[in-house]
């Protein structure tokens, strides 16, 4: 039997993926994933020759250019000599755990936060620290509380539009955690990927409010343009960039440079501020419309509205969403149990649930499904 390495005792499965897998070869409303909507997603037209042959492993220039200036728009200064473009913004996880992330590390991150990033934090042995946080963004003393324990020596955040909660940071969440941050040397991961799928406004990204603690800042093309062309960006301190391209020329070289084309054109199209729009006015639908059929299926659920994002994050009081979750996909409608976005596992009565993918009809015949199944579940007992 082949030897391997320790950490692939740490390997866990991605239950989204498991889901949507699941979800893809049935008659399942998967309010479980990520997905944007249909009908925001347009073809490309096939870019002009340039991009077929092996590139640079941080980036054709041109678009790290075009990053570094829609980054400047947003309120962050980054060269484009220290912006890299990677196979989605989860590599852009994948090599900041690799460069900061040992056996043992203390990695601090919101309670809840995206499953994805802790399924990395974990294969490479982070010892994960939770901050408590909701839609303004963790307290200042959970903050503070967090570094007296022992600094961590990198804190992740999502502080502009959370997954799964969809919510916006407070200026004293944000003030805090740059203080103690630059205070202890920990290394700042931001990540920041559904700005644009609400109008605004959005607060700067909050890397560049830091004075002298290291950062990386990582984007997604996945959310606002094409999920299939797997692309996302980073930028990061000065001290960090070098070793992160050694990290990237070592897992693949560098990231498609027809993605990268793709992603440019969109950049420089004059209709890119319309075709935004258009999305935002078609997800601000769909969260109405979902928020009604919310109120409506489960009057039971304690829940937000999110101010941007994919994910309305809610509530079962008593109710262990993972184990409603078997029966409930037996009855034709997935979502993701809270736990899965928990760093230390708890959260259990919480789910995320996807607004965007399906349209409001499919959508509240999905809530009607976990009602349904609530009620056999009561009168079962």
């Amino acid at each position: 039997m082949a030897a391997f390495a320790r950490r692939i005792e740490r390997l866990r499965p991605s239950l989204v993926r498991e889901i949507l897998a699941a979800a893809a070869s049935s008659d399942i409303i998967s309010l479980a994933g990520g997905l944007p909507a249909a009908e925001t997603l347009q073809a490309p037209a096939m870019p002009a020759d340039g991009w077929q042959q092996y590139g640079q492993s941080e980036g054709d220039m041109p678009l790290r250019i075009a990053v570094s200036e829609l980054l400047d728009s947003r309120g962050l200064e980054c060269p484009a000599g220290r912006i890299m473009l990677t196979t989605g913004s989860q590599q852009a996880l994948d090599l900041a755990a690799k460069l900061l992330i040992d056996e043992g590390t203390r990695v601090a991150c919101e309670n809840p936060t995206y499953l994805a990033a802790l399924q990395v934090f974990r294969l490479f042995g982070a010892d994960l620290r939770e901050v408590d946080s909701g839609m303004a963004g963790p307290a200042p003393d959970a903050i503070a509380k967090c570094f007296a324990e022992g600094a961590p020596n990198m804190f992740y955040a999502m502080p502009s539009i959370s997954n799964p909660t969809g919510g916006i940071w407070s200026e004293d969440a944000r003030r805090a955690l740059v203080e103690r941050c630059d205070r202890a040397g920990t290394v700042l991961v931001e990540d920041d990927p559904y700005r644009e799928t609400s109008a605004g406004p959005h607060p700067a990204p909050l890397v560049g409010s830091l004075k002298r603690a290291p950062w990386i800042h990582m984007g997604s093309f996945s959310k606002s343009l094409l999920p299939g062309i797997r692309l996302g960006f980073l930028a990061a301190s000065e001290d960090l960039f070098p070793l992160l391209v050694r990290l990237k020329q070592g897992a693949d070289l560098h990231s498609s440079r027809l993605s990268q084309a793709i992603a440019l054109a969109d950049l420089r199209d004059p209709a890119r501020d319309r075709r935004l729009a258009r999305l935002q006015a078609i997800y601000g639908e769909r969260l109405e419309a979902f928020a009604g059929a919310l109120r409506q299926e489960l009057p039971m659920a304690g829940w937000a509205k999110p101010s941007g994002g994919m994910f309305v994050w809610a509530r079962l009081p008593g109710r262990d969403t993972s184990a409603l979750l078997d029966p409930c996909m037996k009855a034709g409608v997935a979502f993701l149990p809270g736990r899965e976005c928990s760093p230390a596992g708890g959260l259990g009565d919480w789910m995320r649930l996807n607004f965007t993918a399906c349209d409001p009809e499919r959508s509240r015949e999905g809530l009607a499904r976990i009602r349904r199944c609530l009620e056999e579940l009561r009168s079962s007992i």
